[in-house]
C-alpha cells in the first residue's frame, strides 16, 4: 500500500515487480556517491525505478536532476524532509549504501527498520544474505571497484524475484536492533 501511495504521489508507475531503490543520504565525495554515479547507465538498464532526496553538492544534484529529466518513469527526486524520508523507507525495497560514512550507517539503520534491505560493505549490523541457509538481512559488496557494488546490486535484483525470500529478508532486517 505504501509502495503504490508513494508512486502515485511522485509520479512513478507502480509495478510490484520493479523493485523501488532509494538513496536517502547527501550526495557528496564523502558519501561515495560516486561510486553509483560510475555504475547508474547499468542500473538503469535494469528493471528498477530509483527515489532520491534531492539534497548535497552542486555537482551531484545537477547530475542526478538531468538523469531524473531524461528517465522520469523511472527516477523521482523529493524533497528532503522527515515525513518524505519516512515516505521514501515506507515504500522502497533497497537502499543503496556506497560508503561507511556516518550519515550513510545512519540510514542504512533507518531503512532496515522499514524492512528495506540495503547494498552495503561490510558492517557489524548486517549479514549478507545466503540464500542456501536462508538467512541473512542485506546484500554485502566487497569494498574496490564500483563493478562489486554494481554485481551485488544485480544478486539482490535476482533475489527480489522470489517475494517469499524477499520477504524473510526485509524481516532480518528490521529485526537487526533486536
Amino acid at each position: 500500500k505504501n509502495k503504490i501511495a508513494f508512486c502515485q504521489d511522485f509520479g512513478l508507475a507502480y509495478d510490484k515487480k520493479v523493485p523501488l531503490l532509494c538513496i536517502t543520504f547527501p550526495f557528496t565525495e564523502k558519501n561515495n556517491i560516486s561510486i553509483i554515479q560510475d555504475v547508474m547507465n547499468g542500473i538503469l538498464e535494469q528493471p528498477v525505478q530509483i527515489v532520491l532526496t534531492g539534497i548535497g553538492t552542486q555537482k551531484y544534484q545537477d547530475y542526478f536532476t538531468d538523469l531524473a529529466e531524461k528517465n522520469p518513469k523511472q527516477i523521482a527526486i523529493v524533497p528532503d524532509n522527515d515525513e518524505n524520508k519516512r515516505k521514501v523507507y515506507a515504500a522502497s525495497n533497497i537502499i543503496l549504501i556506497p560508503a561507511d560514512s556516518t550519515e550513510c550507517m545512519k540510514e542504512a539503520k533507518n531503512a532496515m527498520q522499514y524492512g528495506v534491505v540495503p547494498i552495503i560493505s561490510d558492517q557489524d549490523f548486517v549479514e549478507n544474505y545466503d540464500p542456501v541457509q536462508e538467512q541473512g538481512n542485506a546484500f554485502v559488496y566487497s569494498e574496490g571497484s564500483p563493478w562489486n557494488f554494481f554485481a551485488t546490486l544485480v544478486r539482490a535484483l535476482e533475489n527480489f524475484k522470489f517475494p517469499y525470500d524477499w520477504k524473510n529478508i526485509q524481516i532480518s532486517a528490521m529485526r537487526e536492533d533486536e
